[in-house]
C-alpha cells in the first residue's frame, strides 16, 4: 500500500491531487474519540470509545477503495455504533449495516466492490470481548453486538432468546464466535435463536437446551461457530440441541 511520503510524490506535492489519491487507494491513520462522521481519505480509523458513540461510515466513492476501523480504548461503559452506509447485500457477502465497538482490540475491514455503485464488503472481522454473564437469555437485546468474540449465557428456568436477543449474523466468511453457558439456575432451559448449519448443511434457527439440568456439563454447555456468509457452521458442540 502506498505511504503518505510516496502519495505526495506520485501526487507531485498537489494538495488536490494527494487528497483524490488518497482517497483512491486508501491511506492515513485517523484518531477518532467524538461522535460523528468517520474520514474517507484514510485507510484506518482508530476509535476511542467512551461510553456511548454514534459513528457513521459514508458510501465509498471508487471501486477497490479500503476501509479499516479498529477500537484502541474502551472505557466508561462504551458503546460505539458505526453506521456503514452502502453495505454490501449480495448473497453470500452480506455486510451489516452496523457493527458495536466495545472491546480494544475489535475491528473490521471493509473494501469497495467493483458494482456501478461501490458497495462496502467486509473483508475481514476481528472479534473481541463478551464478559461472563454478559448475556441473560430471554432478556439481553444482541442486535449490533456482532463482535463480540464470545456470548457467554446465563440461563434461569426456561427462557428463550429471540428476534434481537438471538445472535446476530456475521459480515465475513470465516469469522467466529463462541457461544457458553456460565450460568444455570432454577430447573434451566434456554435457548438462543440465529441462523446456523450443521456438518451436513442441516438448516437450525435455535441452539437450545443450553443449561438442562440433566445435562452432566450444565454451565460448560457451548457451540464453536463459524459465518459462511449464510448461517453460522457449527463446529462443535456440547451439551445443547439444535432445531
Amino acid at each position: 500500500m502506498l505511504d503518505t511520503l510516496a502519495l505526495k510524490r506520485v501526487g507531485n506535492f498537489d494538495s488536490t491531487t494527494i487528497a483524490q489519491l488518497t482517497d483512491a487507494v486508501g491511506a492515513g491513520v485517523e484518531s477518532v474519540s467524538a461522535a460523528g462522521a468517520l474520514a474517507l481519505d484514510s485507510y484506518v480509523t482508530e476509535l476511542t470509545v467512551s461510553g456511548t458513540k454514534a459513528y457513521t461510515l459514508a458510501a465509498p466513492t471508487v471501486a477497490g477503495q479500503r476501509k479499516r476501523i479498529v477500537c484502541v480504548s474502551a472505557a466508561s461503559t462504551p458503546l460505539g455504533t458505526v453506521t456503514i452506509s452502502s453495505p454490501d447485500t449480495t448473497t453470500g457477502f452480506a455486510c451489516s449495516s452496523t457493527f458495536t465497538f466495545d472491546t480494544v482490540g475489535q475491528a473490521i475491514e471493509l473494501t469497495a466492490t467493483g458494482a456501478t455503485v461501490p458497495l462496502w464488503r467486509c473483508t475481514r472481522v476481528q472479534r473481541a470481548g463478551g464478559v461472563v454473564d454478559a448475556v441473560v437469555v430471554g432478556t439481553t437485546v444482541l442486535t449490533g453486538l456482532n463482535l463480540w468474540i464470545r456470548y457467554c449465557l446465563s440461563v434461569t428456568a426456561t427462557v428463550s432468546s429471540t428476534t434481537t436477543k438471538g445472535i446476530p449474523n456475521g459480515s465475513c466468511v470465516g469469522e467466529r464466535c463462541i457461544v457458553t453457558n456460565s450460568t444455570a439456575a432454577s430447573t434451566p432451559v434456554g435457548s438462543i435463536t440465529g441462523l446456523f448449519t450443521g456438518l451436513i448443511n442441516e438448516t437450525y434457527t435455535t441452539l437450545g437446551a443450553i443449561g438442562v439440568a440433566a445435562s452432566t456439563t450444565v454451565t460448560g454447555d457451548m457451540a464453536m461457530l463459524e459465518w459462511t456468509g449464510s448461517a453460522w457452521a457449527i463446529l462443535f458442540q456440547s451439551g445443547i440441541t439444535l432445531s
